[in-house]
């Protein structure tokens, strides 16, 4: 409307431009002819038409039916020359429609009909030229639907090269172009806003169009008015078309844009948030909503201390307080429990930081979902406890071991010259000091140094194999049932396994005091993307349940539930597994029972062959000279006398040096070496290299209460005997090494 007004300035006649508003006309401008005759006049802009002209309504109604037709129209006004001699004279108005509100009044005298002709003239090429100016796209439809007028922007938009090759048409479309939905849907030719209100006498109501062709996607509001007479008799139609591609395009890159960061937030268990301290109204992210289990309903501060678990929500809102009385960009970062309404506690770290810079306070952050961190910390603290508690539990069996290979081997030797009357009591002893070997090995298993035997096992034949006193252990109130799914091959320590699954069968039976089910099962699995199968073993009862305290302590060394318990069978049992390069976890609740599953690698079942039973080895009469090391005087003499008495010449010695020096001053030769590993001062892997330096044939057979200690041992030939040992054990592999 600017360039109308614009051109309305050097008019040569009587110009007025009037916008229509609320049922009336407000006067907006006049020309300079006018401003010149009157100038008054321009105290009157912004009044309406009825005032200025309240003694000629035909005025108002010619303007009406201008606006309503959208075409020019035309009267004659008699009007009285307060400065001239006539006593009257006519005047024509012409009412010059400007879509979609304005209109413009020329004013000439009627008798100077060169100078009306001029105006006309110079009014349709004014009205031409304002509608080539304007930025949206403009047609004209007759009451049959026929095009009479299109501007160059529509041209574009339609595809016509010119308006003569849509003037008189029904379709503005060039071929080859369509207009769809937003959805995409195809519009039909008959369904086009502007064909649309000549068929319905109704505007159209504005809506968002497509218009494809030519390579090109142009997005479009169009708005559609019907165009009627006096009479109120349908003539026509105007629409616009105002190209909003880029503000679409836009939008949808916006729409894209958000859609990319709340699929990032999400993946990252992540959101941001704003809160007003002074209206208490608070917005975050909604995914929040589904990571911390929150309904969303609740905005306020209070809404969301409400969720933070009541051990964190004094230090919370200390630091709230804290952040809203600072100044602009003070932050803070800390890290709270959030209870969600699933009653599941999950951690967040929520950073937040102060803006000053509006009119009031707000502040703004991130929330970061760090409950897998934090539960691979507490794995981690819980790994490392273990680590060191099992460090413990081997030294403590490594000297245990020491002292019971001196009792066991003292009770071997002493029951050959024993009369019958003591061998019971011998018997007491050997059975108590086996017993006290059991609970080291059991902390030995716990912290992973248990000596393996690795041979191929059946793991469905090895339950059958113990499954009578599996029953004997829980007794005749509690059922045990054996479901072997698939049979299964497992690289493993037999008695290991075994001594797993008696202590996860006991662990069940005290589960239930009064009698219950007890089910073992054993199957072949495939791992979820994983290419080998897994052997699985389960142990499931029917019992009291556990708690999840008490399931994150169950393997824990020295935990235990019962008042008769040592709280070392769950926890050997785990480091078992774990020797096995295998796992072991629990699924418990309180009332529902307690499922143990235990998962190995299993072997290829056709390249598998069961191993056979190993013949018990046998005492036979053996010669030659072994050297003894070790600085425990008990045990060094213990394993002295067991190596006379399977038929060898003994030299004994306390310490390395001790052992150089029996090398030195024996002259027959020493063929073994029976050395304990860790010594004070040189160790025994030393003491032996140096002992082949004098004598390269050297047998060498190392002795330990502690597995851990072969790990670094680097001695060609060398062979290993855990602590405590039997007779037959020390005969057999003195024998095996004097072989080799």
């Amino acid at each position: 409307m600017t360039s109308a007004l614009e051109l309305i300035e050097h008019v040569p006649v009587a110009a007025y431009a009037f916008r229509f508003k609320n049922d009336d006309f407000l006067l907006e401008r006049v020309s300079a002819v006018v401003r010149k005759r009157n100038p008054e006049l321009m105290e009157f802009y912004g009044r309406p038409m009825v005032g200025l002209y309240s003694d000629q309504p035909h005025v108002v109604e010619a303007a009406r039916r201008c606006i309503q037709m959208q075409e020019v129209t035309k009267i004659e006004l008699p009007v009285r020359r307060h400065n001239r001699n006539e006593a009257t004279q006519f005047l024509q108005l012409t009412f010059v429609p400007v879509p979609p509100v304005h209109i413009i009044l020329f004013m000439q005298d009627v008798a100077n009909a060169e100078v009306a002709k001029t105006a006309q003239n110079e009014s349709e090429a004014r009205y031409q030229s304002l509608m080539a100016s304007l930025p949206d796209g403009v047609m004209l439809r007759g009451a049959d639907g026929r095009i009479l007028f299109c501007n160059e922007v529509a041209l574009k938009l339609f595809g016509a090269e010119s308006e003569a090759s849509l003037l008189g048409n029904v379709d503005a479309l060039k071929p080859g172009y369509q207009v769809q939905t937003e959805s995409g849907e195809l519009v039909e030719p008959a369904n086009d806003p502007s064909r649309q209100v000549l068929a319905t006498g109704q505007p159209g109501p504005g809506q968002v169009l497509a218009l494809v062709g030519g390579g090109q996607l142009r997005w479009v509001r169009v708005a559609a008015q019907p165009i009627r007479s006096a009479q109120g008799v349908l003539t026509g139609s105007v629409t616009t078309y105002s190209d909003i591609t880029e503000r679409v395009t836009a939008q949808s890159a916006l729409r894209e844009s958000a859609a990319r960061l709340d699929l990032a937030l999400s993946a990252a268990r992540m959101g941001v948030w704003e809160f007003d301290p002074k209206s208490d109204v608070g917005w975050w992210s909604p995914n929040l909503d589904s990571i911390f289990s929150l309904s969303g309903r609740t905005r306020g501060l209070g809404g969301f201390v409400s969720h933070v678990h009541p051990d964190d929500r004094p230090a919370m809102l200390a630091n709230a307080e804290k952040l809203i009385q600072g100044g602009d960009g003070d932050s803070f970062e800390q890290e709270y429990r959030i209870v969600g309404e699933d009653q599941v506690t999950r951690w967040a770290r929520i950073r937040g930081r102060l803006s000053c810079a509006s009119a009031h306070r707000v502040l703004n952050g991130t929330v970061v979902d760090v409950t897998e961190q934090h539960q691979l910390e507490e794995q981690l603290r819980r790994a490392s406890r273990l680590e060191s508690i099992g460090r413990l539990a081997g030294g403590v069996a490594h000297d245990f071991n020491n002292l019971l290979a001196a009792m066991l081997g003292s009770v071997e030797l002493v029951a050959e010259h024993c009369p019958e009357a003591a061998q019971r009591d011998l018997e007491t002893i050997r059975h108590s000091a086996l017993r006290a070997r059991d609970l080291t090995r059991q902390l030995l298993a716990f912290a992973r140094k248990q000596p393996v035997e690795w041979k191929t096992v059946d793991l469905a034949a090895l339950v059958r194999k113990i499954e009578l006193m599996l029953r004997r252990l829980v007794g005749a109130s509690i059922e045990i049932r054996i479901k072997i799914v698939s049979p299964v091959l497992v690289q493993a320590d037999p008695s290991l396994l075994e001594q797993v699954l008696v202590n996860l069968v006991v662990n069940a039976g005290d589960a239930m005091p009064n009698g219950g089910l007890l089910e073992i099962r054993v199957a072949r699995e495939t791992a979820t993307n994983a290419t080998d199968d897994a052997a699985v073993l389960e142990v499931s009862d029917s019992g009291v349940g556990m708690d999840e305290d008490t399931r994150k302590q169950a393997f824990d060394p020295f935990f235990t539930t019962k008042s008769h318990g040592t709280g070392l069978g769950l926890a050997s049992s785990y480091g078992i597994i774990q020797q096995h390069r295998g796992d072991i976890c629990i699924d418990s609740r309180p009332g529902h029972g307690t499922r143990f599953r235990v998962t190995l690698p299993a072997l290829d079942a056709t390249r598998c062959a069961t191993e056979t039973p190993a013949k018990a080895p046998s005492i036979r009469p053996s010669s030659g000279t072994i050297l003894v090391v070790d600085d425990e005087d008990i045990v060094r003499d213990t394993a002295v006398r067991m190596a006379r008495s399977l038929g060898y010449d003994v030299v004994a010695a306390a310490s390395g040096a001790e052992a150089i020096e029996c090398i030195s001053t024996h002259p027959d030769g020493i063929q073994l070496l029976l050395c304990d590993i860790a010594m004070p001062g040189e160790d025994g892997p030393s003491v032996a290299a140096r002992l082949r330096l004098q004598s390269p044939s050297l047998k060498v057979l190392f002795m330990s209460g502690y597995l851990s200690d072969m790990q670094d041992v680097q001695l060609a030939g060398a062979s290993f005997l855990q602590k405590p040992f039997s007779r037959v054990e020390l005969a057999a592999k003195l024998a095996e090494l004097q072989r080799s």
